[in-house]
């Protein structure tokens, strides 16, 4: 079973040390920024530190890694598609996704080098066209959320609970599941804070979210944590697939354990469970 990622976690190509460090980060997957995460005078700097990782062999095909491109009414600037020809990322990050036409063109041209395509939904127009965007193209396979965009797009104000965007984290995680996609849920940036991470992690893990975007290397593990099977769901895991085994459930469809029917949704359920025990 090949399961998304947990953790992905957010490196500034504009730091050249850091991009070094790649292949020893725990996270299961690292998106490179070009983007935010670079001031806008160290654009080509960044560009030119991802050329030179990967021809140092930093970024290369035996780790999968994830290039963020700029956004722009026309698409990435130019400076960024010829970096994904020559870098050939795992996968490119469209941040700002907002129309399903653009993300079409510009996932079929990744496609073309071996890339797939992650969608950052992080507007009120990106989040309106969230069930169009995801169906785009078939090299889109992951939704990514970006809440503090989406926040001042929509107009909200913050919350621990993160109220505001219940129904904007339940929309984007019915568009991937209707595709097929990966849904990761947005940053915590208060890098510091383990606990409040942990509680933001645990409201996106609750709705069905496959993993969580990070900012700092600390904070990887309780993500990991948070995205983890407990020991009570392991354990009804372990004897719905040993009923289910003992019940032939494969032949008759349906087995007993302690007084609920057991059916092969649960089976998938279990399965799941299982993979992503720690």
């Amino acid at each position: 079973m090949t399961l998304p990622p947990r953790s992905v976690l957010y490196v500034p190509a504009s730091r050249r040390n850091m991009l070094d460090k790649v292949p020893r980060l725990e996270a299961d997957l690292v998106i490179v920024d070009l983007e935010d995460g670079v001031a806008p005078n160290e654009k080509d700097l960044a560009r030119e530190h991802v050329r030179q990782a990967v021809g140092a062999g930093a970024l290369g095909s035996h780790l999968p890694w994830m290039l963020r491109v700029n956004s722009g009414r026309a698409g990435p600037p130019v400076e960024d598609l010829t970096l994904v020809g020559y870098a050939h990322p795992a996968w490119v990050v469209l941040p700002k996704a907002e129309d399903p036409a653009t993300v079409r063109a510009l996932a079929a041209r990744f496609d073309e080098h071996g890339s797939s395509t992650a969608l950052m939904i992080e507007t009120a127009a990106g989040l309106a066209e969230v069930m169009a965007l995801a169906g785009a193209h078939a090299a889109v396979r992951m939704l990514i959320v970006g809440s503090a965009d989406l926040r001042l797009s929509l107009g909200a104000r913050p919350d621990s609970g993160r109220a505001w965007e219940h129904f904007a984290l339940a929309q984007v995680l019915l568009a991937a599941r209707r595709h097929g996609l990966a849904a990761i849920d947005s940053v915590y940036f208060h890098y510091r804070n383990l606990d409040g991470l942990r509680e933001h992690a645990a409201i996106a893990r609750d709705l069905g979210y496959d993993g969580k975007s990070c900012i700092h290397p600390a904070q990887i593990p309780v993500i990991h944590g948070v995205f983890a099977s407990t020991r009570d769901e392991v354990a009804w895991a372990r004897k719905v697939l040993e009923c289910w085994a003992l019940g032939h459930g494969a032949r008759h469809g349906v087995v007993a354990m302690d007084g609920e029917m057991i059916e092969a949704l649960h089976v998938t359920v279990a399965e799941r469970i299982l993979a992503r025990a720690p």
